[in-house]
């Protein structure tokens, strides 16, 4: 995308909410403002509500900024599911759990992945992807996963 085309829908976005906003708190005002934006013309903007003359009359301050940020914007949580039956990460388990046996397990603290992480470094298989044509593939699934782990791990702590 063009970095013109984005200036462009941002400025679109806030010609849009300023619009919005005026047509719902101040309906008098919406209509006699120009329905593009005040810093597009190339004379002096006279100080309005939203902005402050300061010392000699020369600069402005901003009071307020309005900022429209997508929903789709946000980073996602990496989420991983593993169905476990190694000793090691049976008992972080229970130590999580209290004790309990239970079919789920949340970690979500530093300490807890790091726990996590030291468990899945011992587990991974020390080969190479690509060199285990002769096992399972069921294992080569689960050795998959474990390494999807240790690496989402790694990367969040």
């Amino acid at each position: 995308i063009s970095p013109l085309i984005l200036l462009r829908y941002y400025d679109d976005d806030a010609c849009v909410l300023r619009k919005m906003c005026l047509d719902a708190k101040a309906p008098h005002l919406s209509s006699s403002l120009p329905p593009t934006l005040p810093w597009k013309f190339n004379k002096h903007v006279q100080p309005n509500k939203g902005l402050t003359r300061q010392g000699n009359g020369n600069s402005q301050e901003l009071r307020c900024v309005i900022d429209v940020i997508r929903y789709g914007d946000r980073t996602p949580k990496q989420k991983v599911k593993l169905n476990v039956t190694e000793e090691k990460l049976l008992n972080l388990m229970l130590k999580y759990n209290g004790g309990k046996p239970r079919a789920e397990t949340k970690l979500k603290s530093a300490v807890q992945l790091q726990d996590l992480l030291d468990a899945t470094r011992m587990l991974v298989p020390r080969t190479r992807p690509g060199h285990e044509s002769d096992s399972d593939p069921e294992d080569l699934e689960h050795a998959e996963k474990l390494r999807q782990v240790k690496a989402v791990i790694e990367e969040v702590l």
